[in-house]
């Protein structure tokens, strides 16, 4: 009989503590509860680690690691999908909610449609506490057989991604780079896992997404963004534009599909590197100014 969980949820965590315990308690209350919980403290400076371990010594099912130094959101992402061992994998943040239904109702979509690699709920937006939610109107749900179509539509009606905390085969998620660490990587993997299966909907509002500066990167300045993905500013943070559009083409190179889908896809990922060609002007300024700095003298 096997001892590994059915699901493994991973939970990355920077100075969460206002916020994770009912994110934890949300996921402990699930209706099914065959699942690990992963907690990474991103190296946080508040009361993280303590409100964790409270919880962990009362529920076998957790487990807490804390990185030595803040390493940036999106490894920190990839590295508790790198320690699930679950058949399904989801990613749940520390400030959200998730109904008690979710895992159970998700699952069973799933696993009735061996076509899919993720099945999400319909999303409420909440700031403060959940009586203040708001239906969120755009989630997405894509279903078109061919790859290089489900490519299009995600790239065409993406907006937040409420999708990402669904829940994902983890054989898909082993075939992809997972987020990479820059900008827009988390939408780049959603391509990803477009090319290799469909996205399903339940139209159930079992997922509550907290919107707040502090957790929300949407509503973030450009400087907050950028120290999201780059604790310690260094040349890793040049040329975002140019990794983001590698990303699009490493995918869609890896992923199986046939010649006339792989030429379709890659003619669309060339599309959207015209339309995108600010970014790359950006990051050649921002490529001088940092050349700049370096060579002032102290």
């Amino acid at each position: 009989m096997s001892t590994e969980p059915k699901i493994s949820i991973g939970m990355p965590a920077y100075n969460s503590a206002k916020t994770i315990g009912a994110s934890i308690e949300s996921l402990l209350g699930q209706s099914l509860g065959d699942f690990e919980l992963i907690v990474s403290d991103n190296a946080s400076t508040d009361a993280t680690c303590d409100v964790v371990e409270g919880y962990r010594q009362r529920d076998a099912r957790i487990r807490y690691e804390r990185q030595p130094s803040n390493i940036g959101a999106n490894p920190n992402y990839s590295h508790v999908a790198r320690l699930a061992r679950g058949e399904f994998f989801k990613w749940s943040s520390s400030s959200d909610w998730c109904a008690p239904s979710f895992l159970e109702r998700c699952l069973i979509e799933l696993v009735a449609h061996d076509d899919t690699v993720l099945v999400a709920s319909r999303t409420r937006l909440f700031r403060n506490n959940l009586e203040s939610w708001e239906d969120y109107p755009s989630d997405i749900e894509i279903l078109d057989d061919q790859p290089s179509a489900r490519l299009r539509r995600l790239t065409s009606v993406l907006a937040l991604n409420n999708a990402l905390n669904g829940l994902i085969r983890t054989s898909a998620l082993r075939r992809t780079r997972l987020i990479d660490p820059y900008e827009g990587g988390d939408v780049v993997l959603m391509g990803h896992l477009a090319l290799l299966g469909k996205f399903r909907l339940l139209n159930e509002r079992l997922f509550y997404r907290r919107m707040e500066a502090t957790t929300a990167t949407v509503l973030k300045d450009p400087a907050g963004v950028r120290k999201h993905h780059y604790p310690q500013m260094g040349p890793g943070t040049l040329f975002q534009g140019v990794k983001e559009q590698l990303g699009w083409v490493r995918a869609v190179l890896s992923a199986p599909m046939s010649s006339r889908e792989r030429t379709r896809s890659l003619i669309h990922v060339a599309r959207m590197c015209y339309w995108g060609r600010a970014a790359y002007m950006q990051d050649l300024r921002g490529a001088w100014r940092y050349i700049a700095r370096r060579n002032q003298p102290d």
